[in-house]
C-alpha cells in the first residue's frame, strides 16, 4: 500500500487550526494576523471584526500561557503590530517562523478576514476554483486583463510550502483562519451582521457556472511526503463552501455604539480556549461548534470543520484530562451521538457531564443505553446519587442530570454475547500443515481464548460463527459454510515457526475481534433502513500490454468480466450515488481478503470531517485496480475484496463526527498490505459522517459491495 499523501493546506476557508504533536512542546511561537481594511475594495467590503479577533486570540493564548514577546502580530488597527498584513508581510512571517521552530516547537498561525473562490491557477482541481485568503493589499484583476483572479490573493499551495518547512524542522503547527470564500445570502444580513465574504461576481469578475465547490479544502495528492520526525498539522475551517462567515456587533441588546464586532467563530472559539482548560483539539472544535449553535447572538449556523493528523493531541495549556481517559461523545436531549459503529452498545454505562472542562473523575451523573442504532443511541439516567458501582440502581425517566448533560464517557461496557469458533481444523489438500505447526497452533489458539478473547469467544463445533483453519501459514478465520478448497477469506493469523507465543496470541485475538466486527458490520447494513447512498460495481478488464509488458489501464477495456471475477490487469469499477434529497457525508473503507478495513476517507489517524459532503444527485466513481503484484498465490483459487460506506445525512451546524477510525483499530499490524490496493483509484473517495437529531433515530446507510478476485494456488 502506498503511503498516503500527506494533507496540505490548500486554502483559506474559513477558520483553520493546526495541532500539536504527541508531548509537551519545548515553545510556542504564534503569529496572528487580522485585516480589517482592503484599500483596493469598495466601502462596503470593509471589515469591523478582524482587528478584535486579534486581540481576543492574543488573550486566549496568553491565558493557555503563551508567553507575550513568542507573540507576532500583522493586523492593521492593533497596538504592537509589526507591520502591514500584506501578502509579503504574511509570507515573510511564516518563513521566519520556519527559520526559528526547533523540534518539539508548536507554531500557531490564526488569520482573519475576507476569502473567495477563484479560477484555479493549476489543472488539479476538480471543480476548477482556488479558494483564497485576501491580505490588506489584495485587489481586482487591471482593467483588461483576461485572468479572473484577484492580485496579491493567498492560496492554498502558498500556505502549504511554508507549512511544510516548519513541520519538516520537527515542529507542530496549529492553523487557524476565519474566513469565508463562498456563500449566497447578501453581505448586510441585518443590524449588527455582516457576511465575510467577497465574491467575483461582486467586483464585476465572473466564474463558469459549471464551477461549484469541490470542498472545503483540498488536499495537495502530488506533493511529496514530509520526512520521518516532520510535525503534524490540523486545520479548523469555520463554515462550508455554500456557508458563509460571519461577524457580529456584540451584545445584540446594546445600542451600536457600545457593541463590539467580532467573526462569530474566533469569538466562540478564544471564549472555549480561555474557559476550558483540558481539552484536545477535536474537543475543543466540538465544544466550540456546540457554542456556536447554542448562542442566539451568532444568528447563524455556520459548520465549522477540520483537517490534519493531530486532533486527537492536547491543546497547549491545558493538558489533556478529559480526553486521556477514553471517547468522550456529546449528548443531547437524551441522546448520544455515537452509536454501534463506534463500539456502543444496548446495557452500556456511561457517565454525565455537563461541560468539557468537568474532571473526569467527577461525573455529574450516570446513564444506561437502552436504545441503540448505526451511529446514536438513546440514553435513560440513573437514579440521582446512585454509585452503580455499588449497587443496582434504578432509571429515572425525565431527568434533570440527563438534560443538562452535554457529554458522555463510556464507564463500563455493555455486557457481550459470547462469538462462536470452531475448535482449529486442518486445511484441506495443499496448504494443510505439518504436525509441528498444528501442535503450535492448537496451542496459541487455547492460549488467546483463555487469554484476551476469555468471554468474548466461545467454542461450537456444531455451527460456529467462524471455522478456524490451520494452515502452513498461520489460523484462518472464516465464514462457516465457505468451501475452502474454492475461496479463502477471513482474518488471517500469521504464524509461523519463526513466531513467538504472545505474538501468536495477540495475532488471533486481533484476527477473531476483526472477523467479530465485521460479520456485526454486516447484520448492521442488512438492517440499516437509511437508503441515502447506492453503492454498485463492476469489473472491467483491461489487459496485457505486450510491448510494455504492463496491465493497459490507460487503454479502453477490452471488455466487461461477465461473472464478476477479478483477474490481473482488471478493473473493479465502483460507483456510490446520493440518491436523497439533501447533503450526505459518506466514510468510504476498502476491505482486503483478511478482512483489514483501510480508510480511504476519512484518511486516519485525521478521522472524519464534514469537508466532504456528496450533494443530492452526486455520483462518484473510483477504480480499483490489480497489477500483478497486487494478486499473490493462496492455499484455494478464489478470495475476495470490497468496500464498505458509511453515509448519513449532513446537518448543518453539527461538528462532533463518529471515530470511525476506531473501525481500523483490529488490522493486521504489519504494513496492512492487502490484494488490489495499488494505484491512485481509491484517492478519490468523499469521507466524512455526522449525526444530530432526535428520536425517533435517523438510521445511518450502511453498506456492502464484495468482489471475487481469481487467484493463484501455493505449490
Amino acid at each position: 500500500m502506498r503511503p498516503a499523501h500527506r494533507a496540505a493546506l490548500a486554502l483559506l476557508v474559513a477558520l483553520g487550526c493546526s495541532i500539536a504533536a504527541e508531548g509537551a512542546t519545548a515553545r510556542t511561537l504564534a503569529l496572528l494576523v487580522g485585516v480589517s481594511d482592503y484599500p483596493a475594495l469598495p466601502a462596503d467590503r470593509q471589515l469591523k471584526a478582524p482587528a478584535n479577533d486579534v486581540r481576543r486570540m492574543q488573550l486566549a493564548l496568553k491565558t493557555r500561557g503563551v508567553a507575550p514577546e513568542d507573540v507576532v502580530v500583522l493586523a492593521d488597527g492593533v497596538e504592537g503590530t509589526a507591520s502591514s498584513p500584506t501578502r509579503a508581510a504574511i509570507l515573510a512571517g511564516l518563513e521566519r517562523l520556519a527559520g526559528a521552530a526547533q523540534k518539539g516547537d508548536l507554531v500557531i498561525f490564526y488569520a482573519s478576514g475576507h476569502g473567495t473562490r477563484q479560477p484555479s491557477r493549476t489543472a488539479l482541481k476538480v471543480d476548477g476554483l482556488d479558494q483564497v485568503f485576501l491580505p490588506r493589499d489584495a485587489a481586482p484583476p487591471k482593467a483588461g486583463e483576461a485572468r479572473n483572479q484577484f492580485e496579491n490573493a493567498i492560496a492554498g499551495p502558498d500556505f502549504g510550502a511554508r507549512l511544510d518547512a516548519i513541520r519538516s524542522r520537527g515542529a507542530d503547527v496549529w492553523f487557524i483562519l476565519d474566513s469565508c470564500f463562498s456563500g449566497s445570502a447578501s453581505r448586510a444580513v441585518g443590524d449588527g451582521v455582516h457576511d465575510k465574504k467577497i465574491s467575483l461576481e461582486d467586483i464585476g469578475l465572473s466564474t463558469s457556472s459549471a464551477m461549484t465547490p469541490e470542498k472545503t479544502t483540498v488536499l495537495a495528492d502530488l506533493a511529496p511526503d514530509l520526512p520521518p520526525g516532520s510535525g503534524r498539522l490540523t486545520a479548523f475551517y469555520a463554515s462550508q463552501p455554500n456557508e458563509t462567515a460571519r461577524e457580529v456587533a456584540l451584545p445584540p441588546g446594546a445600542p451600536m455604539e457600545r457593541r463590539v464586532w467580532g467573526s462569530i467563530f474566533t469569538t466562540a472559539l478564544a471564549d472555549v480556549l480561555q474557559r476550558t482548560p483540558a481539552l484536545s483539539y477535536r474537543q475543543l472544535m466540538v465544544e466550540t461548534g456546540r457554542v456556536l449553535r447554542a448562542d442566539a447572538a451568532f444568528q447563524a449556523r455556520q459548520t465549522p470543520s477540520f483537517e490534519g493528523d493531530g486532533m486527537d493531541g492536547p491543546v497547549p495549556g491545558g493538558g489533556m484530562a478529559t480526553a486521556e481517559n477514553g471517547s468522550t461523545w456529546r449528548v443531547g436531549a437524551g441522546i448520544l451521538h455515537a452509536g454501534q459503529i463506534e463500539g456502543v452498545e444496548t446495557g452500556a454505562l456511561v457517565a454525565l457531564y455537563d461541560s468539557a472542562a468537568q474532571p473526569a473523575g467527577k461525573p455529574s451523573g450516570h446513564a444506561i443505553v437502552e436504545e441503540v442504532e448505526a451511529t446514536r443511541a438513546r440514553l435513560v439516567a440513573l437514579k440521582p446519587g446512585c454509585v452503580p458501582a455499588r449497587t443496582r440502581c434504578p432509571t429515572v425517566p425525565g431527568s434533570a442530570v440527563l438534560d443538562k448533560a452535554a457529554y458522555a464517557r463510556l464507564a463500563r461496557p455493555a455486557p457481550q454475547a459470547a462469538f462462536t469458533i470452531s475448535r482449529p481444523r486442518p486445511w484441506p489438500g495443499r496448504g494443510a500443515p505439518d504436525a509441528a505447526q498444528e501442535a503450535r497452533l492448537h496451542q496459541a489458539f487455547q492460549a488467546a481464548l483463555s487469554g484476551p478473547l476469555k468471554d468474548v469467544a466461545r467454542l461450537d463445533d456444531a455451527a460456529p460463527a467462524l471455522v478456524a483453519w490451520m494452515t502452513g501459514d498461520g489460523l484462518r478465520f472464516m465464514p462457516d459454510g465457505l468451501d475452502p478448497l474454492a475461496m479463502e477469506a477471513g482474518p488471517l493469523a500469521a504464524i509461523t515457526p519463526e513466531t513467538d507465543t504472545d505474538s501468536a496470541t495477540t495475532a488471533i485475538a486481533r484476527a477473531v475481534l476483526r472477523a467479530r466486527q465485521l460479520l456485526r458490520l454486516q447484520a448492521l447494513a442488512a438492517a440499516s433502513a437509511g437508503r441515502d447512498l447506492d453503492l454498485s460495481t463492476e469489473v472491467r478488464r483491461f489487459g496485457l500490454d505486450p510491448t510494455a509488458r504492463q496491465c493497459a489501464f490507460k487503454g479502453t477495456p477490452a471488455t466487461v468480466a461477465e461473472d464478476g471475477s477479478v483477474a490481473v490487469c482488471d478493473k473493479v469499477q465502483v460507483a456510490v450515488e446520493n440518491r436523497s434529497t439533501r447533503p450526505v457525508l459518506a466514510a468510504i473503507f476498502f476491505l482486503d481478503d483478511a478482512w483489514n478495513l483501510m480508510a480511504r476517507r476519512p484518511t486516519c489517524p485525521v478521522g472524519l470531517t464534514v469537508s466532504d459532503r456528496l450533494e443530492p444527485g452526486r455520483r462518484l466513481v473510483f477504480e480499483v485496480p490489480y497489477h500483478p503484484r497486487a494478486i499473490v498465490p493462496g492455499h484455494a483459487p478464489g478470495t475476495s475484496n470490497g468496500v464498505f460506506v458509511v453515509g448519513v445525512p449532513f446537518i448543518e451546524g453539527e461538528t462532533d463526527l463518529p471515530s470511525l477510525c476506531a473501525l481500523t483499530g483490529f488490522n493486521d499490524l504489519a504494513g496492512q498490505a492487502t490484494r488490489g490496493d495499488e494505484g491512485t483509484g481509491l484517492d478519490d473517495l468523499v469521507d466524512g459522517t455526522t449525526r444530530g437529531g432526535r428520536l425517533p433515530l435517523e438510521s445511518a446507510s450502511l453498506s456492502f459491495a464484495f468482489w471475487p478476485v481469481s487467484q493463484p494456488v501455493k505449490p
